[in-house]
């Protein structure tokens, strides 16, 4: 699991107005919450975070410092402005090392070249898995192979083998990737395809 730090600072006006005002020297503001702490309003530095996004994504543990005080959490939410799409406001949720976390972790797919081409493309349908487990467990990633993949046949999360320190939340008949066909092929194009020479026995020429 990937780690950073960020320094952070007491907000104590509330409200849009002050938030506002705290954009506007760019900072951000946000909550922290959760494992044996009080909800606590607080700001941090808008590059400093974006810093975080660059080099991590918000699948990290962060070591955020709170009043003289580091706490461990997590980048629970992030919220957008919806026009502009500047972060506006940061959820942060404190962590425990023995206790399990809920987290949703990207899933990347690798091998796509073997079995993209004019015939075929994979569609990547979920992108996200839902996980539990210990916070130092979490992984950056789930990365699935899709070198097997053939139409008809989709891989599933309860095809996905997991790290026996994860649970996996979605339900096991969910498609995580499938392969269709390309552009405006019709079947008999795709089976045309299908039909290799791989498909038969080599015929030795007689002397």
């Amino acid at each position: 699991m990937l780690k950073s730090s960020l320094n952070s600072m007491n907000r104590n006006n509330l409200g849009s107005n002050a938030s506002n005002r705290i954009r506007n020297i760019g900072h951000i503001p946000g909550v922290v919450y959760g494992y044996e702490i009080q909800p606590t309003n607080i700001e941090v530095d808008k590059r400093d975070f974006h810093n975080i996004l660059r080099n991590y994504g918000t699948n990290v543990l962060v070591d955020l410092e709170v009043d003289g005080r580091v706490i461990t959490s997590m980048i629970k939410e992030v919220q957008r402005d919806p026009v502009r799409k500047e972060i506006i406001h940061i959820d942060f949720q404190s962590v425990s090392f023995d206790k399990p976390v809920q987290a949703t972790v990207p899933i990347t797919l690798v091998d796509r070249q073997v079995v993209e081409d004019i015939y075929a493309t994979v569609q990547h349908q979920l992108r996200e898995a839902s996980i539990e487990c210990l916070p130092q467990n979490l992984p950056e990633s789930i990365e699935i192979s899709v070198k097997d993949l053939a139409f008809g046949s989709p891989i599933k999360i309860g095809d996905i083998e997991f790290a026996k320190e994860i649970t996996v939340l979605n339900e096991m008949n969910e498609i995580v990737v499938s392969l269709a066909k390309a552009g405006r092929l019709d079947d008999e194009e795709v089976e045309e395809k299908l039909i290799t020479e791989s498909d038969f026995e080599p015929i030795e020429e007689s002397e």
